[in-house]
Parts: structure tokens; C-alpha cells; sequence
């Protein structure tokens, strides 16, 4: 393609040297075609250059960002495998925790149902005897 461009503008330097004489070219004229040739290779070679340099450089930062994009996606799998794991273990504890104030709850209730009891049956059963301790 930059071939083809530089043939294109040779001809077209070319093409306008001679539009401008009748005559034929003399030999400076062919110098200073040649000369403009070389300018416009010597141009696109340049463009070209900087191109190649743009690119490396973009190369080189896409690549670090590639890196620390898969650095964040590891540190982020990670702490989500790890909030998982403290959730599952939270759920666990909620669920033991729920169970012991059920088991709680029973004992209490079935605990004041027997002092309750054991008091009236024990002030049935010996109603001389107080039961309420002295005071100070």
C-alpha cells in the first residue's frame, strides 16, 4: 500500500513537471523529481516509524493493564469465595444460635413450671412452714 502511494505521488510530481514544459524534461527536472520521490518515501517511512513506536508502547501499557485486570479479577474471586464462606458460616451460627433460644425458651418455660409447682405442692403439702425466706 505505502508503495503504491509513493508510486502514485512520483507519478504525480512527475505528471506536473512536465505539464509545466512543452519540452522535454532536462535532466535537473528529472533530479528534482527524483528528489521529491524521495521526500514522500522518506515521509511515509517516517510516519511508519512512529506508527511502530505508538503501537510497541501501546503493546506494552495494554499488557500491564492485562495483568493487574487479572491481579483484580484473582483478588475478587478470592473475597467472594471468602464472603461466601463467612456467610455460609454466619447462616450457620444464626441457625445454632436460633435453636439454643428455642431449647432455651423450653427450658425456661418447663423450669418455672416446676418451681411453680414444686412451691404450691410444698405449701399444700406443709402449710405451717413459710417458705419465703427472712428478712434483714
Amino acid at each position: 500500500m505505502r508503495q503504491q502511494w509513493v508510486n502514485t505521488a512520483a507519478a504525480a510530481i512527475s505528471l506536473a513537471l512536465l505539464a509545466g514544459c512543452s519540452s522535454q524534461p532536462t535532466t535537473a527536472d528529472l533530479m528534482r523529481g527524483q528528489a521529491e520521490e524521495a521526500k514522500a518515501v522518506a515521509k511515509v517511512r517516517d510516519q511508519l516509524a512512529d506508527n511502530w513506536e505508538s503501537g510497541k508502547s501501546l503493546v506494552a501499557a495494554g499488557e500491564k493493564q492485562v495483568v493487574s485486570g487479572e491481579n483484580l479479577v484473582n483478588d475478587g474471586e478470592s473475597n467472594i469465595a471468602k464472603g461466601q464462606a463467612l456467610i455460609d458460616k454466619g447462616n450457620g451460627q444464626i441457625k445454632k444460635g436460633k435453636a439454643r433460644i428455642t431449647s432455651g425458651n423450653k427450658q425456661v418455660s418447663k423450669g418455672r413450671q416446676m418451681v411453680d409447682e414444686s412451691l404450691e405442692s410444698y405449701r399444700k403439702s406443709f402449710p405451717e412452714n413459710s417458705v419465703t425466706p427472712p428478712k434483714k
